[in-house]
């Protein structure tokens, strides 16, 4: 009970913090109203005005019709703004979970068990930390064909390495603490030591590259659908908006202008609350 209430104290202070830095609670407010956007963007707009081609209303600017105006098809571009937010969302948030969960574990045996093991785990996580993340994911997607799933996990493996890192640094300043000898000594297994004794200890920095990452793994996905090797059409993607958008720049900007809007506004916020957390969770910051 008492451990329960200082972990209770302690994440009240971090959002005490945390709402004290002024661009940390922009960046949060921007990110809700995008995740309650795609969340109910089937009641804003149904998804078939996405996808529904009209020649009649084709290349038109922003309108009271067409808030965000409409593509070379005919399509509405404020709904498949909408729809396409929820993949590149997704994308984000779902290669940043596998990333941490796998590099994670990766980083945690690494650090805990260290020896030949160590070795074996850094040396891969090296290798693959040479290529450019993008590079890595484009080899990855060109390999196994462009498609959803592959993006996926051609960006879940680009980002391996840095959370592995991460997560080995953070539990090696915390395995030779005295408490984690004396649960060594008391019997507990090394899962129970990772989980409820290292880990906890070491998550600040994770929660932050966690963060931080999502933006990048964004901006990712966007890119490789600029070029043909993510989301495939008629399906809405930013980045594949994007593309499409290319040839019309200077007849029908409005194309342009507003997915990539959307793209540097979600990547910020991530961004601005990656970084109110840090300062949050740093405790040489304290006031």
């Amino acid at each position: 009970m008492e451990s329960k209430r200082k972990k209770q104290s302690q994440l009240r202070e971090v959002w005490r913090r945390l709402k004290k830095d002024k661009t940390a609670m922009v960046g949060l407010f921007i990110i809700i109203v995008f995740a309650l956007a795609v969340i109910f963007a089937e009641q804003i707009s149904p998804f078939h005005n996405a996808i529904r081609q009209s020649g009649e209303h084709r290349l038109q600017p922003p309108s009271a019709d067409f808030i965000f105006g409409t593509d070379a098809f005919g399509r509405d571009i404020f709904t498949r703004v909408l729809h396409g937010g929820r993949i590149s969302l997704s994308i984000g948030f779902v290669t940043a979970s596998a990333s941490l969960l796998i590099g994670g574990l990766l980083g945690a045996m690494a650090g805990f068990y260290g020896g030949w093991g160590d070795e074996v785990i850094m040396r891969i996580m090296d290798t693959l930390m040479s290529i450019p993340s993008i590079l890595l994911s484009l080899a990855i997607v060109a390999a196994l064909g462009a498609n959803m799933t592959n993006l996926l996990i051609a960006i879940t493996v680009a980002s391996i390495p840095a959370f592995t890192r991460l997560v080995r640094a953070s539990v090696l300043t915390v395995v030779e603490q005295d408490f984690i000898e004396a649960a060594r000594a008391c019997g507990t297994s090394d899962f129970r030591i990772i989980c409820k004794h290292i880990l906890p200890n070491a998550i600040g920095p994770i929660i932050v590259q966690t963060t931080a990452s999502v933006s990048g793994m964004i901006l990712a996905a966007a890119a490789l659908s600029f070029i043909g090797m993510g989301v495939q059409p008629p399906q809405p993607e930013w980045g594949a908006m994007l593309s499409e958008a290319r040839e019309f720049i200077r007849t029908a900007p409005h194309m342009l202008v507003f997915p990539g809007f959307a793209i540097i506004l979600s990547a910020l916020s991530f961004n601005l609350i990656g970084d109110g957390l840090r300062d949050a969770l740093d405790p040489r910051l304290k006031d």
